[in-house]
């Protein structure tokens, strides 16, 4: 098989890469992937934290092989900070890195946050509305309950009163009371 790339050598290389579960692969020869900075992958190093996230920061839509591009660099007019720097480090270099590098920053916070601005928390509405009629009822309701609750603890302390005093024929009548009373 011959090499994708050139299309003169005999490919012995295979290159695959995999973006937001998009699969792409190249057959390359020994020659085209040394060119293309392929051949002396080192898969034995420890991670580099920074240029691991960095990888969020790439513009990865319509992107095989960077190498075989030439990107523009994007890079800051006062501090001289490139966008690559920016990607491998998440750190601006100065405040006018934010206006410089904003069309690609908006691109990665959409990704991961769904919006490149801040909406603020939704409150959750769980009481409803009620009209001032409905207030006064819902007033009276419980003036009532109150009215009522505080009765029965009354016959309750009159039913004590006369089971201590020994009338017990009050006592029952009391009680039948505070039972009419609950229902």
């Amino acid at each position: 098989m011959l090499c994708e790339n050139c299309g003169e050598n005999e490919a012995n290389v295979k290159y695959t890469q995999i973006i937001n579960g998009v699969k792409k692969e190249m057959i390359l020869c020994q020659t085209c992937s040394k060119r293309l900075g392929i051949d002396d992958m080192n898969f034995n190093m420890p991670i580099n934290l920074s240029s691991f996230l960095g990888e969020f920061f790439e513009d990865t839509q319509d992107t095989f092989l960077p190498s075989l591009i030439n990107p523009k660099q994007l890079q800051c007019n006062e501090c001289g900070m490139t966008y690559e720097e920016f990607a491998n480090t998440g750190k601006f270099g100065c405040a006018n890195c934010y206006e410089t590098f904003e069309n690609k920053v908006d691109l990665v916070l959409k990704n991961l946050h769904g919006s490149n601005r801040y909406i603020g928390r939704k409150a959750k509405v769980t009481k409803t509305v009620l009209s001032k009629e409905d207030i006064t009822k819902e007033e009276i309701k419980q003036e009532k309950l109150d009215n009522k609750l505080s009765q029965i603890d009354n016959l309750k302390e009159e039913l004590k009163k006369a089971i201590k005093e020994e009338r017990y024929e009050d006592a029952a009548k009391i009680r039948d009371e505070i039972k009419k009373s609950d229902k």
